[in-house]
């Protein structure tokens, strides 16, 4: 098969719906052969522009510029050239002076291609390319040996399988003239010494080396595709389930937790990956540092990657927490608001405890626990941001006619469920004596089974506010929260929850199970019972009605 009809066959079959091109063109011999194939490939003929950027690396840098704009001419293509300082930006960005050269190279053939409508980028990447690769990224410890994609997004390289030596037989089969780059030829450089020591060094015990490495890097790939996809299932949320993961096989485990890494632009390196690995089984929890500031958590049979954060610099709140009754705090005049600082206790009904042991105990996972805001008074903890309150100084619960009157608005909502044949379940949330949200059951009209009527109200009171910590809000609801609503009401941050009936099939806070008994790492406070006979009252209805009228459907 001819250079021309391998070319053509390789940008079908990585995109078929590909019409018009952008062709990086440096100068040298392998992308002005690219170009020059391009321009010999028989119909259908794909419409060409090339990109050229210079790097400001090498002397002859405008004469390579020149001589790819004259191609260009000579054979009527577009072309688009640009210049930047590769080794000034490398040095203010603290990169690697190679890698700071790719990014800023296919940044600019992206941006190029986006403005001039090009479909694809083709770049002139061959075997001998390939093989490079997948040698640095064993010598760097890359946990998969893959190399290169031939298709990567909008990039295309279709020569992965050509070796250099036969594009540069066809430039001299064509009198074409090329200009190398001077710095490839420089050893100090990592790719260079791949290029002209190792690989040479290699090929002399092997000389089949080059094709050996390329068609590894492609059943590399192949075999992470496979595992990528395993891996996939078990994550979720930046995270997986140790106990699922610890069922798996080995290289499944591997597989997770290098898409974990990938997925958070975490260099995926192999001793880092089996580092996590080996850490699933830990029975203690387990920190282990990553590069890029990230770190990767075992805890509570969860791993998470935890992403870098800035140093803890809360600001003191605009206003008091709801929790905190001012009068109270009167009695503490050196009070005030910080982070968590070591020596913190906190005092609790059966002694006192360190704050930090406190915060293990809620499960509060240890890259939030330097930016949760705490009242103190010195040493002595009063209160800490969704985990705590000393008794001393917090708000007593309103009078139970206030509770009783937000029960009658949450009846209302019931009422209207009732009235489009839904469970009548009804909920608001209220804070500083307004109502920020409110709903009701909706399962049935909606078809959705998440459509009840607190997660209605915490939803409206979120937008309300614009925050999703719904921090001082009371929420009231006709019928105690199933585990779902429970489970939204510790992530929404609600400090105190209000029920009217007992739930005697699905109740989680006392009619089935007790979930506060659990050592979450924030606490409810639960009054139930407030007008629990209304409430109750409209539900012995609604099931009254729904027996009559299948017993009704029946007798006909």
């Amino acid at each position: 098969m001819t250079l021309p009809e391998t070319l053509r066959r390789a940008l079908l079959r990585l995109a078929p719906e590909a019409r018009r091109l952008l062709v990086a063109v440096s100068g040298g011999g392998d992308s002005v052969a690219l170009l020059r194939l391009l321009l010999a490939l028989p119909e259908p003929r794909w419409g060409l522009e090339v990109a050229h950027l210079d790097h400001a690396l090498r002397p002859d840098a405008a004469e390579a510029a020149a001589f790819v704009r004259a191609l260009c001419w000579e054979h009527g293509v577009a072309c688009h050239t640009a210049r930047v300082d590769v080794a000034r930006i490398a040095k203010d960005r603290g990169w690697n002076l190679e890698d700071a050269a790719r990014r800023l190279r296919y940044g600019f053939l992206t941006r190029t291609a986006k403005r001039v409508g090009a479909d694809a980028v083709v770049t002139a990447h061959t075997q001998d390319d390939q093989a490079e690769t997948v040698l640095m990224q064993l010598l760097r410890g890359a946990a998969h040996l893959q190399g290169m994609p031939a298709r990567q997004g909008r990039v295309l390289r279709p020569l992965l399988e050509v070796p250099r030596s036969a594009l540069r037989a066809y430039l001299r089969a064509l009198g074409q003239d090329c200009l190398e780059d001077p710095t490839n030829a420089d050893t100090s450089r990592t790719r260079a010494w791949v290029r002209h020591v190792l690989l040479p060094t290699l090929a002399a015990r092997a000389p089949h080396v080059k094709a050996t490495l390329a068609r590894h890097a492609a059943l590399q790939r192949d075999q992470a595709a496979h595992f990528r996809r395993l891996a996939q299932g078990l994550i979720k949320d930046a995270g997986a389930e140790v106990r699922a993961l610890l069922a798996q096989d080995v290289a499944v485990q591997r597989a997770a937790v290098a898409e974990l890494l990938r997925c958070a632009g975490v260099p995926v390196d192999a001793g880092h990956v089996e580092a996590v690995r080996a850490a699933l089984p830990t029975p203690h929890p387990v920190r282990l540092s990553l590069p890029k500031g990230y770190a990767a958590r075992v805890a509570y049979g969860r791993l998470e990657l935890v992403a870098p954060t800035a140093p803890p610099s809360p600001a003191p709140p605009l206003e008091l927490p709801a929790e905190l009754d001012a009068a109270k705090l009167a009695a503490f005049p050196a009070a005030r608001f910080r982070t968590r600082r070591p020596g913190d206790r906190v005092r609790l009904p059966g002694g006192s405890k360190t704050l930090a042991d406190l915060l293990i105990d809620r499960k509060v996972p240890r890259e939030a626990r330097d930016r949760l805001r705490v009242l103190a008074a010195h040493g002595e903890v009063l209160w800490v941001e969704g985990v705590f309150v000393d008794p001393r100084v917090a708000r007593a619960p309103p009078a139970p006619d206030e509770d009783a009157r937000w029960m009658r608005l949450a009846l209302n909502e019931a009422r209207r469920a009732a009235e489009r044949g839904e469970l009548p379940v009804g909920a608001v949330v209220v804070r500083g004596g307004a109502v920020l949200g409110r709903g009701h059951n909706t399962t049935r009209e909606s078809g959705d089974p998440s459509a009840h009527a607190e997660l209605h109200a915490i939803r409206q009171a979120a937008a309300a506010l614009g925050d999703w910590r719904l921090a001082g809000c009371t929420l009231f609801v006709t019928l105690e929260p199933c585990p779902m609503c429970f489970g939204a009401l510790l992530s929404a941050h609600l400090p105190r929850v209000v029920y009217g009936a007992t739930n005697a099939r699905e109740g989680a806070l006392g009619g089935v199970a007790d979930l506060q008994q659990h050592p979450w790492k924030r606490t409810v406070a639960v009054r139930g019972g407030v007008l629990a006979a209304e409430a109750g009252a409209l539900l012995t209805a609604f099931f009254r009605a729904r027996r009559q009228a299948a017993s009704g459907r029946g007798a006909r």
